[in-house]
């Protein structure tokens, strides 16, 4: 029997139905109409949850269910630090923070709906901070005491985020990329 995704990430948080319903103001209910699948719910009912989980709001809206949520979630893990880590050769070789996940996202996206979803994120947000550098870049040439800091910046800031995710993923967390825009949805 496969059990609904709310479920999964409610009792891997230790929490029961009632206790979601007083974190989130979603009545008990609710969640478990949710979770049996006997209705559909809103956007904003999932977004509650999700943030009271601690978890993307996509995670709750794919609609395949996980059948054995150990099994899998080991082997989603798997390869998840790889796309995090490989983005910080790009931190010493431009444009390969680019380049490397996004040939090894190319490459396993079809193995793992994790793989799929954690190499989006990691190419969006090397993206995104890559041309968040090109201004920096001129004004560093054009007006150094404003180019130089933001240059620093944005260089420190991805280094930083690629570093605490790869933690949060070798730790099987939820990772997040704030300040990336979605170029791959």
């Amino acid at each position: 029997m496969s059990t609904s995704k709310l479920a999964i990430y409610r009792r891997k948080r230790g929490l029961s139905q009632e206790q979601l319903s007083a974190l989130s103001g979603v009545s008990a209910r609710t969640i478990q109409r949710i979770e049996k699948g006997t209705v559909e719910a809103h956007l904003a009912t999932l977004k509650l949850l999700a943030d009271c989980l601690d978890v993307d709001t996509e995670l709750l809206l794919e609609k395949e269910p996980i059948i054995a949520p150990a099994a899998t979630a080991e082997k989603a893990h798997k390869l998840t630090p790889l796309f995090h880590a490989s983005a910080l050769v790009g931190m010493f070789f431009p444009i390969f923070n680019i380049i490397i996940p996004g040939f090894l996202w190319f490459l396993k996206k079809d193995e793992s709906p994790e793989y799929d979803r954690q190499g989006k994120q990691v190419i969006n947000f090397q993206l995104t901070m890559s041309f968040a550098f090109v201004p920096a870049i001129f004004l560093l040439v054009f007006y150094f005491p404003v180019g130089f800091p933001l240059a620093i910046l944005v260089y420190f800031y991805t280094m930083a985020m690629c570093l605490v995710n790869l933690f949060r993923a070798i730790n099987h967390k939820p990772v997040h990329y704030p300040l990336s825009y979605a170029f791959l949805k």
